[in-house]
Formats: C-alpha cells, sequence, structure tokens
C-alpha cells in the first residue's frame, strides 16, 4: 500500500458498499429504482470513487449537495445525471447550467434565475420540485403555492419538470406518524403536479430510514445514502438490511513514554496520572478530522485489537493509553472501523459524543487523510 506523505488513510471497501446497494435493491423489491446521494464528500469516502461505482452498477441519477461535488465528477468522465439537492445562490446557478444539471426548484426566484442561465447556456433544464411537507427546510406548500409555482415554470418554457421530491423529518423513528403525515400532504402535491399533465420521471420521498420501514412511500424510486454507506439511521441501530460498514480510518505511532503518577500530556494537563500508564503519541488530530470531543473525553480507540482510550487530543496530533498492549514505534493505531477481528463501529463513537454517524465521517478531511480503495 502506497501511503505517499500522508499520515493516516482511510480505507474504504468498495466491495461492501456494492453488496450495500444490492440488499437494499432487493429489499425495496423490482420496479423501483435508487438514487443515491453523493454528497458531503460521499459522506467521507470519496465523491468521484463512490460516484463511480454507483455508474458501474447502473445507477442512471446520483445526488449532490454542491455544485463542486457535480463538476467532481463530469470532470472525472463519469456519464450520470446528476441533481442538486439544495437551493442555491445566484452565483452558482450558471454552472448548474453549464454542466447540465438537474435542479431543485420551489419558488418564483429560483425558477427564473434556473432558466435564464439555461437560456444563456442554450438548452432546456431540468428541474425537481421540492414539495414542503414538514421539516422546515425548503420547499412549496401544496395547495395555491405549488399552483403558483407550476405556472411561473410552464411560463418559463425551458424547464422540464422531471422530479418531485420531499424529505421526512422523523424517518428514523419506526413507524412515524408525522411521517406518514409527511407522506399524505406530499400525494395532495403530486396529485396536482400531475393534474397539470406532468408525468416526473422521478418521484422520491424515502430517505435512509424510509427506505428501510415505509415501503408505502417508496414512489419510483427511493434516495437514501448513509444507508449504501453501511449507517442505517434508524433508532438504536438497527440494521435489518444487514449493511455492512465500508470504512477503517488508520494512522501512526510516533512516539511512546512511561507517565509517572502526577505526571501528565496535552495542553492545560489534560491527562494526569494516577497510575503508571504507557502512552503513545499518534500522528494525527481534530485539524484531520478526529472529533475533539471523542479525543478529550476518553472515547475508544483500538491498538492491535485491543480496545483502550483517548487521553487528549490537540490540532495535528493525539495521546492514547497503551498500558499492557505490546505495541512498538511506527505500529497503526486504527480509530474507526476492523483491527485485528475487532469492529470499533462508527456507531459507538457517534454514541459516545451524542452526535449522528454522518457528521463524524463526513468530517475526515480527505485533504490531509488519504482515502485508499479496496475493490
Amino acid at each position: 500500500m502506497n501511503l505517499e506523505h500522508y499520515n493516516s488513510y482511510l480505507e474504504v471497501d468498495l466491495g461492501k458498499i456494492r453488496r450495500n446497494v444490492e440488499r437494499i435493491q432487493r429489499h425495496i423489491g423490482p420496479g423501483r429504482g435508487m438514487i443515491p446521494v453523493v454528497k458531503g464528500n460521499a459522506y467521507g469516502l470519496g465523491t468521484v470513487e463512490v460516484a463511480r461505482l454507483m455508474h458501474d452498477m447502473g445507477m442512471p441519477l446520483l445526488a449532490n449537495a454542491h455544485i463542486a461535488e457535480s463538476i467532481q465528477i463530469r470532470e472525472a468522465g463519469i456519464p450520470v445525471d446528476l441533481m442538486i439537492l439544495g437551493a442555491l445562490p445566484p452565483h452558482a446557478v450558471p454552472y448548474a447550467a453549464q454542466y447540465g444539471l438537474q435542479m431543485t426548484v420551489f419558488n418564483k426566484e429560483g425558477v427564473d434565475l434556473f432558466s435564464r442561465a439555461c437560456r444563456d447556456a442554450g438548452h432546456t433544464g431540468q428541474v425537481h420540485i421540492k414539495i414542503e411537507t414538514g421539516l422546515g427546510r425548503i420547499g412549496v406548500k401544496p395547495g395555491a403555492d405549488l399552483e403558483r409555482l407550476l405556472d411561473h415554470i410552464a411560463q418559463a418554457g425551458n424547464l422540464e419538470a422531471v422530479g418531485v421530491f420531499t424529505h421526512y423529518a422523523t424517518a428514523g423513528e419506526r413507524e412515524s406518524q408525522y411521517a406518514k403525515e409527511q407522506f399524505a400532504l406530499f400525494q395532495k402535491g403530486l396529485q396536482q403536479v400531475q393534474a397539470r399533465g406532468i408525468q416526473p420521471q422521478y418521484i422520491h420521498t424515502a430517505n435512509t430510514g424510509a427506505a428501510i420501514w415505509f415501503e408505502e412511500s417508496y414512489c419510483t424510486h427511493v434516495r437514501c445514502g448513509s444507508l449504501y454507506m453501511g449507517y442505517s439511521n434508524i433508532q438504536n441501530h438497527e440494521n435489518p438490511l444487514g449493511v455492512e460498514e465500508p470504512a477503517t480510518w488508520r494512522a501512526f505511532i510516533t512516539n511512546i513514554k512511561d507517565l509517572e503518577p502526577g505526571e501528565s500530556v496535552g495542553y492545560s494537563r489534560h491527562f494526569i496520572a494516577d497510575k503508571k500508564t504507557t502512552v503513545a503519541t499518534v500522528d494525527v488530530g481534530y485539524s484531520a478530522g478526529l472529533n475533539r470531543n471523542l479525543a478529550m473525553t476518553y472515547g475508544p480507540v483500538l491498538v492491535h485489537g485491543h480496545r483502550t482510550r483517548y487521553l487528549g487530543v490537540c490540532m495535528d496530533q493525539c495521546f492514547v493509553d497503551i498500558t499492557g498492549i505490546p505495541c512498538r514505534l511506527y505500529d497503526e493505531v486504527t480509530l474507526l472501523g476492523w483491527d485485528e477481528g475487532e469492529l470499533l463501529s462508527l456507531f459507538q463513537l457517534a454514541d459516545h459524543v451524542e452526535q449522528n454517524v454522518h457528521s463524524l465521517l463526513a468530517s475526515i478531511d480527505p485533504n490531509i487523510v488519504l482515502r485508499v480503495y479496496r475493490r
């Protein structure tokens, strides 16, 4: 393995991601498609490599959050359709037209900006209409507001509505009544769209949580990201599909020292030994994406399959308790994933700091932490 000049590496098992996609496809059944969400650097695993795998598996449409992600995929030569999930500032809209992206619309201003940009680019634009059903983020409410938006899209004359969608606020809760109410409201909006003679190719409401339990909401496609990455967001980490975690993050021991009682490591003497303690300095810190709260509150870490704890973190280095663990200078430390048959699950790390798994994984900086892909 060529690690080049990097201090640490995130190993991504593309075979596990492939198997996860196959499990999701079997679960949702024939006649329905999947729109993989490849945002946040593919939840930290690498935009281009994950997008290429999705294309190889026959996915015609991928969803991004930022224009920059879509441009990465375009410039990598991956021939897939791409949609932007969220709203864009005016300066970014011309790039959506230039790169032939499908844009989310939900207000008059967004329609005008994209229509003008597509006219300048010399082609018809494709849009997904976002229905607001209760998340409160972006979208148009069914009823009069939606009617006005549909009028405006028609008046633009150069936009085709290829998709209609919404997003659930509580789909991580099985049998959520609020999610069911959201879907009922979405159906009213969809009926309005279809009453105008629009038959969208992509009707998608089911996100990762809903894709697991809310079959009624599957429509033409499910739209999920973290699920095919191996991370179900159902409460209590329920994993009925058996998806696998594909990521392992490793760094290296650069110093080993013994602390006597009363000696300390870290700024402000964060850890003070109350007994003889062996400490490893590891060559990664919070600037690389190691969660500072995790390391400062003695969260779990693996060394040669032995579960131990952090003793603190700095911007570019951290401390690990290796008391009684047989290891040497420059050995690897596993910050996430598998190590000699032991799994340090991302869920365990997220639970320790009371955050969701996405925030931890997507924070691993691709400019500092090398991505290594197993095929």
